[in-house]
């Protein structure tokens, strides 16, 4: 920048012997701050307006310019100086002037102009700075960089992307990106799809050398929103796409894996006969995976028969305890007298009659292993107490003894019974309710889960036909006796119900009747007793009881043949009755 850019043009030309009245009549005065006086060899003096303004109140009006005071010092410089040629001057003033010596322009603010210049200074080098960390940056940064204007020409790369690419900077900058396309030097140009999209694109690119390449690229907008740069950076993702290949391969086999799992457990609950369909037993089923391998206590509650033991064994086997022992103690059938030395075991000599070597008891019998306590709210309250003790330390102390024997065992308690209710009442201990009631397992009765019936008795039927080397099958109507039963003793009573019928029917497919004749009920589907309520002609009473059978097995059946085969007739005679019924009706 020249000093003449910057030049004020405030000032007006007198010769010396100009007076000051002359000056002041002048129109060019107004807006002027400097007079300056010219000579035959140039530039004179130079004065300020405000001192002839002085000089003009103190009556000196007649005086000339060359007799007035308090000149200005200044120093000329040449129009074509720079601003960095006056920064060192001291003068006050600085007149610029041709090379022939005519003003034409005044500097008065020079300090003004050094401070400036020093903040620029400053400024100019802080964004200096600013841009040599920016390039160092872009040099040493590990990802590909690439700058295009709005058009798509390449303004700059940096040394990453010359590397990966295979190409130097000189050789494309100021080319489109299309042509690195073209060339084969990368497969897309994410560029061109953030100029097509108008905003921020992330895309898969390869590379010639065979790398895949994560690229983004974001516009970069001027004052008007329009794109004035797209900038894109891209990485080398190939390590990614091959781990989460390897990532999506083991995710595969880990399926494969748990699906097997998933068998062999089902394999598990077939073995212990942990049969079913329902929902309910499902969610049972689901909570025994969850906790299998937690050593946490578990009671299971349900009527009798409903299969607690089997969840109990199911949860066992499907453990990391399986390879060791399962031992059942049913509280309920051992006399209480005796039930303390069973369980926790007795040392020799510990009370009349005791094995002179002592015995082992079945929680030490249980060590490593699970022991299930079934029946547990026939337990004598005292003893309740002393099995609080284990479950809360893990030690048992013999029948007899002193030494504290530390016992690893799994605790599955069972009952029957409402052991709540028994709380209440004062015959089972709180304590050790709430100490076995960790997970409570209710399973429900047969009754309640209808669902699970038919491959209950697909189950029994095929076990029961093994053990006694038969071959027998049920009618499908059985299964619907079945659904219309209570089943008192549950899934127990099933099972021996189906193995005395198989066993106890002459014929190789089980009936309606046989399972009436074994539980002895009466049924709607089957005939009971005739009571007389009073007397008819006997032809008169047989025909009507003739009617009401057949009509009845036939609105339960809906077929002629299967009433007929119910009600052990010629399907012909059900017909003939139906059809004589419809006509007198």
């Amino acid at each position: 920048m020249k000093i003449s850019d910057i030049a004020s043009k405030n000032f007006l030309i007198y010769s010396d012997y100009a007076n000051i009245s002359e000056i002041i009549s002048a129109s060019e005065l107004v807006d002027k701050d400097f007079l300056i006086i010219m000579g035959e060899a140039g530039i004179k003096r130079v004065f300020s307006i405000n001192t002839i303004l002085k000089q003009l109140l103190l009556g000196h009006n007649n005086r000339t310019l060359f007799e007035a005071i308090n000149e200005e010092d200044f120093v000329t410089v040449n129009s074509n100086s720079s601003i960095i040629d006056i920064l060192e001057l001291e003068a006050n003033i600085i007149i610029v002037a041709e090379d022939n010596g005519q003003p034409v322009g005044i500097i008065n603010n020079l300090e003004t102009i050094k401070k400036f210049q020093a903040l620029s200074n400053t400024y100019i080098k802080n964004i200096n700075n600013k841009l040599y960390i920016y390039e160092k940056i872009f040099e040493c940064f590990e990802e590909e960089i690439f700058l295009a204007d709005e058009k798509g020409n390449i303004l700059r790369i940096n040394p990453e992307a010359e590397r990966v690419m295979g190409i130097r900077a000189s050789d494309v900058v100021g080319k489109h990106v299309t042509e690195l396309v073209n060339d084969r030097i990368i497969s897309s140009s994410t560029t061109v799809e953030v100029l097509k999209q108008n905003k921020k694109v992330n895309m898969l690119q390869t590379v010639r050398n065979g790398s895949t390449r994560l690229s983004t690229g974001v516009p970069i907008y001027d004052d008007d929103n329009q794109i004035q740069f797209v900038l894109c950076t891209s990485k080398d993702v190939t390590e990614l796409v091959e781990l989460r290949k390897d990532i999506e391969e083991k995710e595969l086999k880990l399926k494969q894996i748990n699906k097997e799992l998933d068998l062999l457990q089902e394999e598990v609950f077939a073995q212990v006969n942990f049969v079913s369909k329902s929902r309910e037993m499902d969610y049972i089923k689901q909570t025994i995976k969850k906790i299998v391998n937690m050593d946490l206590t578990v009671l299971v509650l349900g009527e009798t028969g409903v299969g607690k033991e089997v969840i109990a064994k199911t949860i066992h086997y499907l453990s990391n305890r399986k390879n060791s022992s399962f031992v059942k103690i049913n509280c309920g059938l051992i006399p209480h007298n005796l039930l303390d030395s069973e369980l926790f075991g007795y040392e020799s000599g510990a009370f009349t009659g005791a094995n002179k070597s002592g015995k082992i008891g079945k929680i030490e019998l249980a060590h490593k292993g699970t022991l299930f306590l079934d029946e547990i709210g026939e337990m004598p309250y005292d003893l309740q107490v002393k099995l609080l003790d284990f479950l809360q330390d893990n030690h048992i102390i013999r029948v007899g003894g002193t030494e504290r024997i530390k016992i690893d065992a799994r605790i599955i308690a069972a009952t029957n019974r409402d052991l709540q209710h028994m709380v209440k009442e004062g015959t089972f201990r709180k304590d050790l309710f709430y100490r076995l009631n960790i997970i409570p397992i209710n399973v429900p009765p047969l009754k309640e889960r209808l669902d699970d019936l038919p491959v209950l008795v697909e189950f029994f039927l095929k076990k029961i036909n093994i053990r006694y080397q038969m071959n027998k099958r049920l009618d499908p109507l059985v299964i619907n006796e079945f659904i219309k039963y209570d089943w008192p003793g549950n899934v127990r009573e099933l099972e021996h119900l189906l193995e005395r019928m198989l066993i106890m029917s002459d014929t190789d497919t089980i009936y309606p009747k046989h399972f009436h004749n074994i539980i002895n009920i009466k049924s709607d589907s089957v005939s009971g007793k005739v009571i007389c309520t009073d007397l008819i002609p006997y032809k008169k009473a047989k025909r009507e009881l003739e009617k009401q059978l057949i009509v009845k097995a036939y609105e339960i059946y809906q077929s002629t043949y299967k009433a007929a085969k119910a009600l052990e007739i010629d399907q012909s005679t059900v017909v003939k009755i139906l059809q004589k019924h419809k006509d007198n009706s």
